[in-house]
């Protein structure tokens, strides 16, 4: 292997890595092998995902494909932390990728639970068949990954999916976005869930394509990137709420009102409305998954190094999990409508106290969701 003195080891869950030293490099992108070290969380909490899957649907002997695996860590994090995978299938193109899996796979002594590949992703996920975990981890936009990888997953098998191409999402590059995902990104306050529901809403339609339907179970946003979740049941008529849970907003970005518009409802919007979807309307998780997660967090806390923020993020994903979609910030209410910006404490306080559900959110440390809409919301910070 090349650039050996670039190599360095480290320490994550229960399992010790070789990988390419980020400080020698600009962007981990630069790196022979793919290596951020900012994604550690996003491992952590999707560690205790695959557990929970395992938990509350009473599984063992568990096969996860790690399609995109760069060091590996990923995938032999799982095999590491989770008695229930028993193999993981570690696969990448970069044959500079396999061979520090190879050395991974080695030092964590898993050599006989894991098979490691050198394919093309697509090619490999669509030559497998009765898979129990995919997980889809691209630099930039996962949607040529998704329909194989649905393809490959036996009845309630899980799926999970990373994004990091976020700005056409965001609404930055809406039509890029309409290209990849068949949705139109609109550029708002609350842009981050926006990403997320569009992300939902894509998986959803792929799996719909190939009469099976994907229930999104765990939904987040963290440090520039998306992850989601899903079960993939394989008949269509397993989930009759789909229609209804896909939609679009209206964004009204003068008086910041927004709604969310079913499929089925949609009419055509006045010219003071932004709109943007199709996109998922309905909750972002599975509340006994999150629930599930949490605990497990908490419970690995206690003997392993994960990150302190992880257990932040599910906590505020299970507080706003059945909230109204779209959140609002205090600082663009405040600067609309000239009012003194309260602390999101202070303001959820106030909505509380005058009979409405509110709550943080994960997406956004000045971001708070509630059942109230935007003059009740104006109206009571106003008598502040």
């Amino acid at each position: 292997m090349s650039a050996k003195s670039d190599i360095i080891t480290v320490r994550e869950g229960k399992g010790s890595f070789l990988v390419y030293s980020p400080q020698k490099y600009k962007d981990p992108a630069w790196a022979p092998v793919f290596y951020n070290p900012r994604m550690k969380c996003s491992r952590d909490i999707s560690s205790s995902i695959i557990q929970a899957y395992a938990r509350l649907l009473g599984k063992e002997s568990l096969v996860v494909v790690d399609a995109l695996s760069a060091t590996g860590i990923r995938g032999i994090r799982y095999l590491l932390e989770n008695t229930a995978v028993s193999k993981v299938i570690l696969n990448d193109l970069n044959p500079r990728a396999v061979e520090i899996i190879r050395e991974n796979v080695e030092i964590n002594n898993v050599s006989d639970s894991v098979e490691i590949r050198n394919e093309d992703a697509v090619r490999l996920l669509a030559s497998l068949r009765g898979i129990d975990i995919v997980d889809i981890d691209p630099f930039g936009s996962p949607a040529e990954f998704i329909d194989p990888a649905i393809r490959s997953l036996k009845h309630k098998g899980m799926l999970c999916v990373t994004a990091t191409d976020l700005p056409p999402l965001l609404g930055k590059f809406p039509k890029t976005c309409l290209r990849k995902y068949f949705a139109k990104s609109i550029l708002t306050e609350f842009s981050r869930e926006l990403a997320v529901r569009i992300m939902i809403y894509f998986v959803a339609r792929e799996a719909a394509k190939l009469r099976r339907t994907a229930v999104p179970v765990f939904s987040f946003y963290h440090s520039h990137h998306i992850r989601t979740c899903f079960i993939v049941l394989r008949r269509e008529t397993h989930y009759s709420g789909l229609i209804d849970s896909i939609g679009f907003v209206w964004y009204n970005p003068s008086s910041l009102d927004r709604k969310a518009v079913k499929l089925l409802d949609f009419r055509l919007a006045g010219n003071e409305w932004l709109i943007g979807g199709p996109l998922w309307i309905s909750n972002l998780a599975s509340q006994k998954m999150v629930e599930t997660v949490l605990e497990i967090y908490r419970e690995r806390k206690q003997n392993m190094d994960l990150c302190k923020n992880g257990e932040k993020i599910v906590s505020l994903m299970l507080s706003e999990n059945e909230m109204p979609p779209f959140y609002f910030t205090t600082e663009k209410l405040a600067g609309t409508y000239s009012l003194k910006e309260m602390t999101t404490e202070e303001t959820i306080e106030k909505l509380v106290n005058a009979g409405f559900r509110a709550s943080p959110t994960h997406f956004e440390p000045k971001g708070f969701k509630t059942d109230a809409n935007i003059n009740d919301i104006v109206a009571i910070l106003r008598t502040a």
